[in-house]
């Protein structure tokens, strides 16, 4: 059976970005994958990880978060690592809820807003969001199907 893709897609390969994995703890975490070969890690000409404060919404209402990020190239992809670190937010709930691992597939776009809208139309729930008019991200449910959110952000 031939898969048809809507030609007003948010997620084209093309726009493919990286993957997000929680975890417990950034050090710990990123000392292993160096061991076996994975990484290296860090923030563009910067340190390890950064930790990263957010004002958005949670399941369509404020919210308050933070959370560590650090990234690796995996070939010609990015590798982001992400560590809830305070406050209520979709990645504690993941973690909590599912533990570490795979979290998000990710994708850029020059309108996050507009592509949030176009997805809202669909019927597709947004789980959290950030900055919607400027540099900013949103992760949408796609995991009702097979598992795996998918964040949209800022080109």
């Amino acid at each position: 059976m031939e898969q048809k893709i809507p030609e007003d897609t948010t997620f084209k390969k093309e726009d493919y970005h990286h993957v997000g994995v929680i975890v417990r703890d950034m050090e710990k975490t990123i000392a292993y994958l160096t061991s076996i070969g994975i990484g290296p890690f860090g923030i563009k000409d910067g340190p390890l990880y950064v930790e990263v404060p957010f004002k958005g919404e949670l399941h369509g209402k404020p919210a308050e978060w933070k959370v560590k990020i650090s990234n690796a190239k995996v070939g010609e992809s990015e590798l982001e690592l992400l560590e809830p670190s305070g406050g209520e937010s979709a990645l504690q709930e993941w973690l909590d809820n599912h533990g570490e691992g795979l979290h998000h597939i990710a994708y850029l776009v020059d309108d996050v807003r507009g592509e949030v809208e176009k997805l809202k139309k669909k019927g597709v729930e947004i789980i959290t969001s950030a900055n919607l008019d400027g540099r900013g991200f949103a992760y949408v449910n796609t995991g009702v199907v097979g598992g795996i959110i998918t964040e949209i952000r800022f080109r």
